[in-house]
């Protein structure tokens, strides 16, 4: 009885390891839309990314990641970042930033308010958007949004800055 035992033990185990085997194989590759709607392919477990161009990939490096390492601007150089934003009213927060920094930006968190025509403020959020804006600098971004219909007004702040030394 105890063979047996083993023996149907072991035959679970070896079906749990390859089903594993099968079910990370299938799921090794994930796609992901980057900055400015480029799609990107990702091997989960290297880490390696090609970026997606029609039917050719193409071997990608962020930059951001291989050379600099990104981090929180102090408050004294988050200061020089301005700009103005607006909803589209198609469900997208967009606009332009002006980096007066001598810092490169690669990531702004905004807090934004959607006013209503009343003037009560229906949600507040905080919204990320990759950027990529050299010192002396303007760039655009677009960020998704959801309950964007009928406002008619903005609120809107940056709460934080990312970005590493020029």
């Amino acid at each position: 009885m105890n063979k047996t035992v083993l023996g149907v033990v072991g035959i679970l185990a070896i079906a749990g390891l390859t089903a594993f085997y099968i079910w990370s194989s299938h799921n090794r590759y994930s796609l992901t839309r980057g900055a400015e709607g480029v799609a990107y392919e990702v091997d989960r477990m290297t880490g390696e990314s090609w970026a997606i161009s029609g039917a050719n990939k193409f071997a990608h490096k962020d930059a951001r990641e291989t050379q600099h390492k990104e981090q929180e601007l102090a408050v004294e150089e988050a200061r020089k970042i301005s700009g103005n934003a607006a909803l589209t009213g198609v469900g997208f927060y967009s606009g332009k930033l002006y980096n007066g920094s001598d810092w490169v930006v690669t990531r702004v968190v905004m807090q934004v308010s959607a006013i209503e025509e009343d003037g009560t403020t229906r949600w507040t959020r905080d919204l990320a958007a990759s950027v990529m804006i050299e010192p002396l600098s303007t760039a655009s971004f677009i960020v998704e949004v959801a309950g964007d219909n009928g406002i008619k007004n903005t609120h809107w702040g940056i709460k934080r800055v990312f970005g590493y030394k020029g």
